[in-house]
């Protein structure tokens, strides 16, 4: 496992994603009760991360849960209360994630009190031009622009003092049909996320500086640190260096048409 000592602080706002996804639960949300064990959060943001358990996201870390002979429950919440629900219980993990992420977004205050499993999938976070545009050429051209971006995700904070206006969005999809109809100058999103995403709308990937990525990071599991996150954590590790080392690991991002660049690292 990685203590977040060993993570960088980078930009990541899951912008992204999962960086990621589904419908994000805009309203207040009442904290669940503490508890001492428990399952699997996932942010669900939309079809690479589906409440009802479908998208890429979701195929590759039941791939390796299946793999282990003790595995943790998974359940895909919306964004804002896997978030919730994560942080009222102690026992829980939260997926996709990164430590040095949640210290940038301010989502946590004490790094040393969470562990993270081994990288499942490597994200490049970016920020996506109109497509009557060129690629954004610095993050100080955000000034006085429009960035549609994920309710719930720590963007506007990693990103203030740019000048940009950012307008929150409920789904992928909804986020990248606001870009092509001109009525934001850009949007935060995630790869290998928008492939799919823009795909599935039939138009190619939106212009994007792939020399300005925010970051470039392997999102896991982030898990609270106690005794029996240890023990699991460490038998997830060993689950996805199994599957990593068999092949079948390839098998799932070839099948899903996702650039092998993007697995985890044997």
């Amino acid at each position: 496992m990685m203590r977040a000592a060993a993570l960088s602080l980078g930009l990541l706002g899951l912008a992204c994603a999962p960086l990621s996804f589904a419908h994000a639960d805009g309203g207040a949300v009442a904290p669940a009760p503490a508890e001492t064990s428990g399952d699997i959060y996932g942010t669900g943001w939309g079809m690479t991360l589906a409440l009802d358990g479908t998208g890429f996201y979701n195929d590759v870390l039941n791939t390796v849960l299946h793999g282990m002979e003790a595995p943790k429950a998974y359940k895909p919440l919306p964004y804002k209360r896997a978030k919730v629900d994560f942080k009222s219980n102690v026992g829980s993990c939260l997926y996709p994630s990164d430590i040095g992420h949640m210290v940038k977004g301010r989502e946590i205050e004490d790094p040393e009190a969470y562990i993270q499993a081994q990288p499942l999938i490597w994200v490049e976070s970016h920020i996506f031009s109109r497509f009557d545009e060129p690629p954004l050429p610095s993050l100080e051209a955000l000034e006085g622009r429009k960035v549609a971006y994920p309710n719930g995700s720590a963007l506007p904070t990693v990103l203030e003092g740019y000048g940009a206006k950012f307008l929150p969005t409920t789904t992928e999809t909804a986020k990248a049909r606001m870009l092509i109809a001109g009525r934001v100058d850009h949007m935060s999103g995630s790869l290998p996320d928008n492939v799919f995403v823009f795909k599935t709308l039939g138009r190619p990937l939106p212009p994007y500086n792939p020399d300005l990525a925010l970051i470039r990071v392997g999102v896991s599991l982030v898990c609270h640190d106690t005794p029996e996150n240890r023990e699991f954590v460490e038998g997830f590790n060993a689950a996805l260096a199994n599957l990593v080392a068999s092949g079948d690991m390839a098998a799932v991002f070839g099948a899903a048409g996702v650039d092998l660049r993007f697995m985890p690292k044997s």
